[in-house]
């Protein structure tokens, strides 16, 4: 049982891959959005860690980091999942990877 080749897997990158442009342009930008996201995420907690003694308007820009970052994430995220409904649906019809009734399903 043992897995491929070097040779066979130098072989199969010949092969085109049947993804369309828009895949393919969804992949680079969805990459680009998940540095960016974790980026943001270690700015967040760098800022908050920093700048504490630094205040904006009332607030330490650590509270300011908070308020914008944490929101900012979250549209990132949303944006990464709906992009993928919408510009890959080839990874929705994939087999589920638990099943439902388990127990059911062995018997």
């Amino acid at each position: 049982m043992a897995g491929k080749s070097i040779a066979e897997r130098l072989a199969g990158l010949e092969n085109p891959d049947d993804i369309s442009d828009s895949q393919e342009i969804w992949d680079t930008i969805k990459t680009i959005l998940i540095i960016i996201r974790v980026l943001l995420f270690v700015a967040i907690i760098v800022i908050s860690e920093i700048m504490e003694q630094y205040f904006f308007r009332e607030l330490s820009l650590a509270i300011w980091s908070l308020i914008i970052g944490i929101p900012l994430f979250i549209l990132i995220s949303v944006a990464i999942i709906n992009g993928d409904k919408m510009f890959n649906p080839v990874a929705d019809e994939d087999e589920p990877t638990a099943l439902k009734h388990p127990i059911r399903e062995r018997v």
